[in-house]
């Protein structure tokens, strides 16, 4: 069973999605333009729900956003993200099956 998950781990870090993502985080990670706007994002999805869910906070929030889906470093690496995650709630999904299978008979 070990090997058999070490080989899905390989199989997932071995794939071009998420190699590029290793890469295009540790370049975003020294782009400082990239860092302010995750921690005005964050900043402002906390204000938004402290706030009740105000519609001027949420354009804010929306603003802020589609500036940073304008970097194409950070949209390439949400798009690669997206696929590893998918790739991970694949094998979690039929983990999560084979045990309930397993305990269920």
């Amino acid at each position: 069973m070990n090997k058999a998950l070490d080989d899905l781990v390989n199989y997932i870090k071995d794939s071009n999605e998420y190699k590029t993502c290793i890469k295009l985080k540790s370049q975003m990670s020294n782009n400082s333009e990239i860092n302010d706007m995750v921690k005005e994002v964050k900043e402002l999805q906390k204000k938004y729900i402290k706030s009740g869910y105000d519609k001027n906070v949420k354009m804010e929030l929306d603003e802020v956003k589609n500036k940073l889906n304008e970097i194409p470093i950070y949209v390439i690496y949400n798009q690669n993200l997206e696929k590893v995650n998918e790739m991970i709630n694949l094998v979690k999904d039929e983990l999560n099956t084979y045990f309930d299978n397993l305990l269920n008979e």
